[in-house]
């Protein structure tokens, strides 16, 4: 599968709906097209997408069986919306104000968080 295994997984088990309005965000609006998305995985992957099997395998977000679970947000992270964002039972929840997904993987900039 090589370099782009996230795209097989996002058509096997990870299905996200991605869709845009233009006006609250900073994409060209783009509605989230099931049929479409379907036949691209058909196209590129040979498989059909199970729109409910990461809520299956994983629960989705009743998490009242988890256990030794850390969540580590980064509030800088838009993905971070999607996460647990607070601790409950044996499952933690840690906020990094200034965290966000693979900021230490870039280039230095001028409006890199202080921390």
């Amino acid at each position: 599968i090589g370099a782009d295994m996230w795209g097989y997984q996002a058509c096997s088990e990870m299905v996200m709906p991605f869709c845009y309005d233009g006006t609250n965000d900073m994409f060209e609006p783009s509605k989230w097209d099931i049929k479409q998305f379907t036949k691209d995985c058909k196209k590129d992957w040979n498989v059909t997408p199970r729109t409910n099997m990461a809520n299956l395998i994983y629960g989705g977000r009743n998490i009242e069986a988890a256990s030794n679970i850390v969540f580590s947000n980064g509030l800088l992270d838009p993905w971070s919306s999607g996460s647990i964002l607070k601790s409950t039972g044996d499952v933690v929840s840690v906020i990094i104000p200034e965290g966000a997904h693979h900021l230490d993987l870039r280039a230095q900039s001028v409006n890199d968080p202080k921390s």
